[in-house]
């Protein structure tokens, strides 16, 4: 598979632009040995027939058997050809969306694909596998067959080309009055689909906190409502097929009776009336095919709009005015000017926030809730964008890098650690396949989880759910420091870490948080009070989205504790009570 890499879906098609003139020619070639049927029809009986030639007979099935052989030889092999091209132009525009992809641009809540625009590119290469543009192909070349009917006779070709006049005007007034219809539709529908997804997500919050009635009746007006629109747009859509069927057969017929009055008055032979309400038929076929894909046609032009505008966006965020701000490229973490708003109200959550993380350095930003700490974090993490300012990273703009740029760069514990369905091991390891056990466990030891999980049945391959239910709230967090730290990140971003991590396991906090900054990474605290880590340089404060530098950071005493200290990395530091085990378990 060619894995070239574009920037446009334009480019892609003139990439591929010589398999769909292979396609196209093919689809000329395949119309041409669709006149043989007529051609046999003439000759039978205006030949045949008259002669009662039995030789004749035979070499003309012969003949037209053999066309009919290559025309389906060739039919096979444009769709084919046409497959791979619908391939070749995904795999093309993934790979160019994938580097062009900024850093938080992956897996964006609320989509079906990893990336904005996988969606798009899934639903044109479709397109391009189905027999959508091969009837799009057919109906170029159906005019081809109206000539053929004018020599016939003018008469039967004004009433061939009025046929398709009606069917014309059908299709275009039906699709100038569908659309409310169809959104509505799609909309009713979507609606089902986000009770889906909530079920999904929060089935054990709907029944632990006794929602369920709410959410059935949600269902079921939900149900109705996605009945009524979809019976609506349905009830639109037959009436035309309906008139458009008839007004088919109409014409066919039409044609027929035309064609036998010809006959009656000796202006035209019986093969050619045969013959002509053959190719009727084969005028009007590609017109229903036509008419039948005109939905899919729709649906792939929608996707080419909505690619164009989600490739012309990412295109904008690399223009980003505000990436010019310089910082200090000797940080290892700045910001410039960063400012946020809320995508809901449009006020402004982050103000003017500045400042710098050099290598080996620990900066702490406290703050009240609601001061926008979690924010800030998200920012950094490219879970919110930007209305202002930028994010620096080893003096690089961070909206200009790619997420292969940046992927170990950062590592993030949050406030409230989340998880993918699947083994301990695969959450620390971040879902990394060839992940080496051993590294998996020296994570876990960083964050004292490693004889925990050892004393579990399954070890490390124990499966856990999205929300960690399994886990206690302190195991919850300590499983999210092993994934944070498993990359020793060059930048660890800690949103409000459970204060028990530096009271329980004092010694392992210190020990890792020290490697992270002997190898040159910088640590950025969020919490409500200050953590007791010896380590900070710098202390700030964050109120109504803006930063206040606090006085420099000294010693940090830390008041005598009667809490056993645990230190996964040896025997003689665990609890020697069960009280002190149950303590740390449950956090």
């Amino acid at each position: 598979m060619d894995h070239t890499s574009v920037d446009s879906p334009i480019q892609a098609l003139r990439l591929g632009r010589r398999i769909l003139l292979v396609a196209f020619v093919l689809s000329f070639v395949v119309n041409i040995l669709r006149l043989s049927g007529p051609l046999f029809m003439i000759l039978i009986y205006d030949r045949v027939l008259p002669a009662r030639s039995e030789e004749t007979l035979i070499a003309l099935f012969v003949m037209v058997a053999a066309f009919l052989v290559a025309q389906g030889v060739i039919d096979y092999a444009r769709r084919r050809i046409l497959a791979r091209f619908g391939a070749q132009f995904q795999e093309r525009l993934e790979v160019g969306l994938f580097a062009q992809a900024g850093h938080g641009d992956l897996f964006e809540q609320g989509r079906t694909k990893p990336l904005a625009g996988l969606d798009q590119v899934d639903g044109l290469r479709g397109f391009f596998h189905s027999s959508s543009l091969i009837a799009i192909f057919d109906f170029f070349w159906a005019p081809m067959f109206v000539v053929v009917v004018f020599v016939f006779d003018p008469l039967l070709g004004w009433v061939c080309l009025g046929g398709m006049t009606v069917i014309l005007g059908l299709v275009l007034t039906r699709m100038a009055f569908i659309g409310t219809r169809e959104t509505d539709a799609t909309a009713a529908s979507r609606g089902i689909g986000d009770l889906k997804t909530m079920m999904a997500a929060s089935r054990e919050t709907i029944r632990g906190q006794d929602m369920g009635r709410g959410f059935t009746e949600r269902w079921l007006a939900a149900r109705r409502q996605s009945r009524d629109k979809a019976i609506a747009l349905k009830d639109w859509t037959v009436w035309f097929d309906s008139f458009c069927d008839v007004t088919v057969r109409l014409t066919r017929y039409s044609v027929l009776a035309v064609g036998a009055w010809l006959t009656l008055v000796g202006t035209l032979t019986i093969g050619a009336m045969v013959a002509a309400t053959f190719l009727v038929t084969r005028v009007l076929l590609p017109v229903e095919k036509f008419l039948t894909e005109l939905p899919q046609i729709a649906e792939a032009w929608r996707n080419w709009q909505q690619l164009k505008r989600v490739i012309g966006a990412r295109a904008a965020d690399k223009a980003d005015p505000y990436a010019e701000q310089d910082g200090n490229p000797r940080a290892r973490l700045s910001l410039v000017n960063l400012a946020v708003r809320s995508p809901l109200t449009g006020d402004a959550i982050l103000k003017g926030i500045t400042f710098d993380i050099a290598p080996g350095q620990i900066v702490q930003i406290t703050g009240m809730t609601g001061s926008g700490k979690t924010v800030l974090a998200e920012t950094i993490m490219g879970l919110w964008r930007r209305s202002g300012g930028t994010v620096l990273i080893n003096g690089k703009h961070l909206s200009r890098l790619g997420a292969a740029e940046t992927s170990g760069l950062f590592g993030y514990l949050p406030e409230s650690p989340g998880f993918v369905s699947g083994t301990l091991a695969d959450n620390i390891a971040h879902l990394d396949p060839t992940a080496d056990p051993a590294r998996v466990a020296a994570a876990a030891r960083k964050a004292c989880l490693h004889a925990t999980i050892s004393a579990l049945p399954d070890g490390y391959q124990t499966e856990i759910d999205p929300v960690g239910s399994t886990l206690s709230r302190g195991q919850r967090q300590q499983l999210a420091l092993a994934r944070a730290v498993y990359q020793m990140p060059a930048v660890l971003v800690m949103d409000e870490p459970d204060a028990m991590l530096f009271v329980l396991m004092p010694k392992t906090m210190d020990k890792t948080i020290q490697q992270v900054l002997d190898k040159g990474g910088s640590i950025l605290i969020l919490a409500r009070k200050p953590v007791a880590i010896r380590q900070i340089s710098t202390n700030y404060q964050i109120e109504d989205g803006k930063l206040k530098l606090l006085k420099p950071a000294g010693p940090m005493v830390v008041a005598p504790t009667k809490i056993a200290v645990v230190n996964d990395a040896s025997a003689k530091d665990r609890p020697t009570t069960d009280a002190a085990v149950t303590k740390l378990i449950r956090g």
